[in-house]
């Protein structure tokens, strides 16, 4: 624990203080006898000089990013509802014409595909923003970003009615989204930097799916609070009952708020793995390359001689 969070203050200094200083701060941390002050001192300091060297030139683009990040959502919803709407036109005329009953249950299928169909054009689009966009810690300002976006969806007139029924229950399952891609997204970047690929990619697909399952519960206990009545509470999580479909709420008041966050899921997850394996990627090109320019002096001697 202690060594965690020395090297988390260390790793809030900017990179030139670091490189100067660090070795020389994490031996005075590691042997102090105060330490659990110390680090917050140095953290502290850290914030200090991180924040001194931010100019307006360098924060433009960052605060560009970000809005349009909040704005992915919006973008996300209305893309995935225009699909859904013409394949539920193509879907009723051909049941229709085929003289099949046009169920809610056969409804749900072009529903589910054009979720999965904007799912993939996420992932496609994710992959190379960060070789295109440098973003600043993407696991903090990426889902902090998109649950600001789904709380503007959820406060506007008709679109926030589409997104939950019930906006209490919506803010609670946004908000404990956004926590739990902030402790996927460190996890998956600190794993990816230390080479573990194989892990990471467990910790994104198990992370992920539990992350939809239990937003989903969540927001189905703050749509209807049960009183004194446990067992119907805990009733929810048995899978083979449905958690998308609890006893005691109606599966209309979930609306569109499991497709819009396993889109934004989708699309976070995408985003903060693929900018780990490029920042990975650019520290071993970097400790390469002095590597190879140490070798070059001593080939170009041996030829002179």
């Amino acid at each position: 624990m202690r060594a965690t969070l020395i090297r988390l203050a260390m790793a809030i200094y900017p990179a030139p203080i670091r490189d100067r200083y660090g070795a020389e701060l994490t031996d005075l941390l590691a042997h102090s006898t105060r330490p659990w002050r110390d680090i917050a001192d140095v953290g502290r300091s850290a914030l200090t000089e991180q924040a001194a060297t931010w100019t307006w030139t360098r924060t433009r683009p960052q605060l560009r990013r970000m809005a349009w990040l909040a704005a992915a959502p919006l973008g996300f919803g209305l893309t995935a509802v225009t699909l859904a709407v013409c394949a539920l036109m193509i879907a009723t005329t051909y049941a229709k014409d085929g003289g099949y009953d046009v169920s809610p249950a056969v409804l749900s299928v072009p529903i589910a595909l054009s979720v999965l169909a904007v799912c993939g054009a996420i992932v496609a689009l994710a992959l190379p923003m960060p070789q295109q966009h440098h973003l600043v810690a993407p696991a903090l300002t990426v889902p902090a970003s998109l649950t600001v976006g789904i709380l503007a969806i959820a406060n506007l007139p008709i679109a926030g009615d589409m997104l939950g029924e019930t906006r209490s229950a919506t803010l609670l399952s946004a908000l404990c989204w956004c926590a739990a891609m902030l402790t996927l997204g460190a996890a998956i970047t600190v794993l990816i930097r230390r080479g573990r690929t194989r892990i990471a990619v467990t910790v994104l697909v198990v992370g992920g799916l539990a992350t939809l399952e239990l937003t989903t519960v969540l927001y189905a206990i703050a749509a209807r609070l049960v009183a004194a009545d446990w067992v119907s509470l805990f009733s929810v999580w048995p899978l083979s009952q449905g958690i998308a479909d609890p006893p005691w709420v109606s599966a209309d008041a979930l609306k569109g708020l499991p497709a819009m966050l396993a889109m934004c899921t989708t699309f976070a997850l995408t985003l903060v793995t693929a900018s780990a394996v490029h920042q990975r990627k650019a520290g071993l090109s970097q400790i390469a390359e002095p590597a190879a320019g140490s070798r070059y002096p001593q080939a170009r001697g041996s030829r002179l001689t």
